[in-house]
């Protein structure tokens, strides 16, 4: 059969078009291919007669991935192996069409080509996701956007109610994963928004440590990820018993609205879920658009005597977050609380940068955890 009778089927899930396809696509480096699947994770183990570089492997396979319609896995693990000893690992991020059309350009490739040194070491044959021109023009344009959006105070505050959504959902977010009944509302009495819940229902509790332990019984063949529920469970139970819990309840209102931000510019500077192009840049708007949004609401807060005024007067006689941490749980002054929130502003465009960069890791430590039994 031919490539193009074999693709559908291929994207299907069918193992045998898959192994045909991809052991034609190795071929010019003589290597064997053997195909096996786990859940939305295709696994391929290939042995090499002669090492051969990561990028050229990675290449080769893209080129011949790009021509399938669809795909019936989230990702591929790649192991290579020479005279039954492991020489690299490598995933494939089978969400992200930009990224395998990078590949089939070889760019990878031409990058390991033309370091004057040695390349840097790969932890797990993993390799570092490093920021292309088009990239750097998605960052330019959702940046631009985004400023070209806060000179307008009538677009900031059409804007301003998605920021009170996220911010309302951080808080019932927390309040719920702490056994709190918690509903989400926008405040049309004195403005922005207010989340009401109810007293700790002990069956909520229950419910999650009942998750935890089907998860355990679930991955029980999984030492490292018994491991890490097992770490988690005990952090959970420290803070849901602890006042450490309601502090959470309380800061993760802007918490929520930090971790959207690092959401959107993620997207924006991998592409991921994106069916067109101009998602990119809007994704990336939005994202410093919350960002230079509460680096905007922190340097008020700061410096500015009149709003700190009024930020300290509440909001129908209830206090708002930064007052309640500083003074119920930090046990410090307001200035001290804005200051750290500014810190973290600043550091959410570096988080999606890093999360970009490293995230054929992140996609390897997730299979490592949910999809092997390793």
């Amino acid at each position: 059969m031919t490539r193009s009778s074999l693709r559908p089927a291929a994207a299907t899930g069918d193992l045998e078009a898959i192994q045909a396809l991809l052991e034609a696509a190795l071929a010019p480096k003589e290597i064997a291919v053997t195909v096996n699947q786990r859940r939305e994770c295709l696994l391929l183990r290939l042995q090499c007669p002669t090492s051969v570089p990561t990028a050229i492997v990675l290449t080769l396979l893209a080129r011949e991935l790009i021509h399938w319609p669809s795909y019936a896995h989230s990702s591929i693990l790649i192991t290579v192996c020479q005279d039954s000893h492991e020489l690299w690992e490598a995933v494939l991020d089978l969400t992200s069409r930009h990224e395998l059309q990078r590949l089939a350009k070889g760019e990878h490739l031409r990058q390991t080509l033309s370091l004057p040194s040695p390349p840097r070491k790969e932890e797990f044959g993993i390799p570092v996701q490093p920021l292309s021109t088009k990239d750097w023009q998605v960052i330019a344009a959702g940046l631009g956007l985004s400023l070209l959006l806060l000179t307008s105070e009538q677009v900031t505050f059409l804007l301003s109610p998605l920021i009170t959504l996220v911010h309302e959902m951080g808080h019932a977010v927390m309040a719920w994963l702490f056994g709190y009944p918690a509903v989400p509302a926008f405040d049309f009495r004195y403005g922005g928004g207010v989340t009401l819940h109810g007293d700790r229902a002990g069956g909520i509790i229950l419910l999650i440590y009942t998750g935890l332990l089907a998860l355990a019984y679930f991955y029980r063949h999984n030492r490292l990820t018994l491991i890490c529920l097992g770490v988690f469970t005990l952090l959970y139970t420290l803070v849901a018993f602890s006042p450490v819990h309601e502090m959470l309840f309380v800061a993760m209102g802007h918490g929520f609205e930090l971790i959207f931000a690092v959401i959107f510019l993620y997207r924006a500077l991998s592409g991921w879920g994106c069916r067109y192009p101009i998602e990119r840049p809007l994704y990336g708007m939005v994202g410093f658009f919350i960002v230079f949004f509460n680096m905007r609401f922190a340097w008020q807060l700061q410096f500015n005597p009149v709003f700190r005024e009024m930020y300290l007067m509440g909001k129908g006689g209830i206090d708002h977050d930064f007052v309640r941490l500083a003074r119920d749980f930090l046990h410090t002054d307001l200035a001290t609380v804005v200051g750290l929130y500014g810190f973290f502003v600043v550091l959410t465009p570096a988080i999606a940068f890093l999360l970009y960069r490293y995230r054929q890791l992140m996609l390897y430590l997730f299979i490592r955890l949910f999809i092997s039994e390793g």
